[in-house]
């Protein structure tokens, strides 16, 4: 069966049980999906397509979701990585771990509303690093990684800092650098 058929199988009679705020999340994230991400191969996305979502549904219908910056991890390390997902009704939506470079980690699922719409590998969400993933930290630092480790915290504490100022989100997507700023993903949705 086709992705297309098989989204049609997945929405029917779903979208019926959601609220109308839930319907335009619904929506919102299945189009910048389908629109802006997965047709320009964008890896990499997390924070941005977060950000977007968060300040998109705000200004245009008056949604409030919360943009959460916080870990992953794959399952097979205690190597947990910095990811960002938006939060609605205690639902879960990440449009950008579904397309991920192969060279970092396997794709993962798409998932809109908690509700899983294209397979792919099933990663764990943290709000935290657990204990064993603080230890494979040190031992990723003693190894010669420590400039790549304390980048990427610098980078996950940044992200932290921004998701309760929309004056600094709109800034960041403003400033992405291949053009797809605020107003460009808003017509490609």
């Amino acid at each position: 069966m086709g992705q297309a058929k098989q989204n049609k199988k997945l929405l029917d009679g779903w979208k019926d049980t959601l609220s109308l705020d839930e319907r335009i999340v619904f929506d919102v994230a299945f189009r910048l999906h389908n629109n802006v991400i997965k047709p320009r191969n964008a890896t990499g996305m997390c924070y941005h397509s977060v950000f977007f979502l968060y300040l998109y549904l705000k200004e245009k219908h008056r949604i409030t979701a919360s943009p959460v910056i916080a870990y992953v991890n794959d399952g097979t390390d205690d190597i947990f990585i910095s990811h960002a997902w938006l939060e609605f009704n205690g639902k879960r939506t990440d449009v950008s771990l579904a397309v991920t470079d192969p060279r970092i980690g396997t794709a993962g699922q798409l998932i809109i509303l908690d509700r899983v719409f294209k397979s792919g590998h099933e990663y764990g969400y943290f709000l935290e690093i657990p204990e064993a993933g603080l230890r494979q930290n040190e031992a990723l630092r003693l190894a010669g990684m420590r400039a790549l480790l304390e980048h990427k915290e610098k980078e996950h504490a940044t992200m932290l800092k921004r998701v309760n100022d929309d004056d600094a989100i709109r800034s960041y997507l403003d400033a992405e650098p291949n053009g797809f700023d605020y107003q460009k993903m808003a017509t490609l949705i």
